[in-house]
C-alpha cells in the first residue's frame, strides 16, 4: 500500500512505464520542478503505485533502503538522472527533433547495465520474461522502466509522443484518431478550455 499521499496521488496519464516515471514531476513548466521523488523511500513507493513491485517486494526494498542508506541515496540519484535523460529524449520526439548525441550515450550505458540482467524462464509451455537481480536491489525499479522506454525506441508508435501544452508532461497518444492533446481532459483538458472559454467571453 502507498503510504506517501503526494506519491498516491499522482496521475498516471502517461498511457506507458516510462511516461510515467517521466511524469513524476508535477508539473515541467515550473521552476524550480516540484518534484514527487524526494527520496529513495518515495521512489519505492511510487513503485508500488504503478505494480512494478507488490507490498511484500515493497517492504524488501524499504529495508534495503534503511540498511544502507549511502547506497540508496545514491541509487536515488542515478534514478532521477535516468528520468531527465528519458524526459530530454522522448521531449525531443515529441517536437520532431534529433535526440542529443549525448543523451542517447547516456541512455544505452544504462541500458547495457540493466538489460544484462534480463532473462527467460521457461513458464507453462513457454517462457517468460524476468530480471536476475537481488530480491532487495532497487533496480527492480528502474530496470521495467528502461526496457519500456527501449521498447517505445523502437516501436512505430513515436509519432504518438506528445507534449502537454499545459503541464509539459508527455504521454503516448493511445486514442485510435490520434488527436488527444492533453495528458488529461479531466485535468489540463478542462483547464485550456476553461480558459478557451473565458477569453472567447471577452472578444
Amino acid at each position: 500500500m502507498v503510504k506517501n499521499p503526494d506519491i498516491a496521488s499522482i496521475s498516471l496519464d502517461g498511457e506507458t512505464l516510462c511516461m510515467n516515471f517521466i511524469n513524476t514531476v508535477h508539473n515541467r513548466t515550473d521552476d524550480p520542478l516540484p518534484d514527487y521523488l524526494k527520496n529513495p523511500l518515495d521512489l519505492v513507493a511510487w513503485a508500488e503505485k504503478v505494480k512494478l513491485v507488490d507490498e511484500k517486494a515493497g517492504r524488501r526494498l524499504q529495508k534495503a533502503v534503511s540498511d544502507s542508506p549511502k547506497k540508496a541515496r545514491h541509487f536515488f540519484s542515478e534514478a532521477i538522472f535516468l528520468r531527465e535523460v528519458l524526459y530530454r529524449m522522448f521531449l525531443a520526439i515529441a517536437a520532431n527533433q534529433q535526440i542529443s548525441p549525448d543523451d542517447l550515450s547516456q541512455f544505452n550505458v544504462i541500458l547495457q547495465d540493466h538489460l544484462a540482467h534480463l532473462i527467460l524462464t521457461t513458464h507453462h509451455h513457454g517462457f517468460k520474461e524476468s530480471w536476475d537481480l537481488a530480491d532487495d536491489s532497487l533496480q527492480h525499479i528502474t530496470a521495467p522502466v528502461i526496457k519500456d522506454a527501449y521498447e517505445l525506441l523502437l516501436s512505430d508508435k513515436l509519432s504518438r509522443v506528445k507534449e502537454c501544452p499545459n503541464c509539459g508532461w508527455l504521454f503516448l497518444d493511445t486514442t485510435r484518431n490520434g488527436k488527444r492533446s492533453w495528458c488529461s481532459m479531466k485535468n489540463c483538458g478542462s483547464n485550456i478550455k476553461a480558459l478557451e472559454w473565458y477569453y472567447r467571453q471577452k472578444d
